[in-house]
């Protein structure tokens, strides 16, 4: 009887250990599953500058990786309150709490005033309030159309500057 129940006991701890063994041993990687994050839908930030709204950033879903001063945002929507109205959509982005730092890809739409920019990515800098991509860009309104690769914009002193291989038409 004893030697059964030595048999069963041995048994059982060598399939757990293997168990064990192989539950965290995929060729040196493990998984880590994220149980400490948090995710709400319709997120909504407001960034004020002396009592005024300077901008704010809309998002039907939010993500919040704890230990981490960032939040995954999915379709964006982002308003700049300048002289000129500018609205910057994307489907999806990344903005650091701590730097103010947007980073925005697949496929990106500015609208500022009656004019239109495309791209797939751009980093928005709330700081220093600066618009960058290095990807190819198309820059469209009733009177121009421009196409580029690499963009900033500075917001304050409304700077457009396409930095490579500018193709541009005017219209009268």
């Amino acid at each position: 009887m004893k030697i059964r129940f030595l048999s069963a006991l041995s048994i059982i701890l060598l399939l757990g250990a293997l168990i064990i063994y192989n539950r965290y041993k995929e060729d040196g990687l493990s998984a880590h599953t994220l149980y400490r994050t948090s995710s709400m839908q319709g997120f909504h930030l407001i960034h004020k500058e002396g009592g005024r709204i300077g901008w704010e950033l809309i998002a039907d879903s939010a993500i919040f990786p704890q230990g981490n001063n960032e939040v995954l945002l999915k379709d964006l929507n982002m308003k700049i309150y300048q002289d000129q109205f500018i609205i910057l959509t994307g489907k999806e982005g990344n903005y650091s709490i701590d730097e103010k730092i947007l980073v925005v890809d697949k496929t990106v739409e500015v609208k500022i005033d009656n004019s239109v920019l495309n791209t797939d990515s751009l980093i928005w800098d709330g700081n220093k309030e600066v618009i960058t991509t290095q990807d190819n860009i198309k820059f469209r309104g009733k009177t121009f159309s421009i196409e580029g690769r690499g963009l900033t914009v500075i917001v304050k002193d409304q700077q457009v500057k396409v930095l490579n291989d500018v193709k541009g038409i005017f219209y009268r």
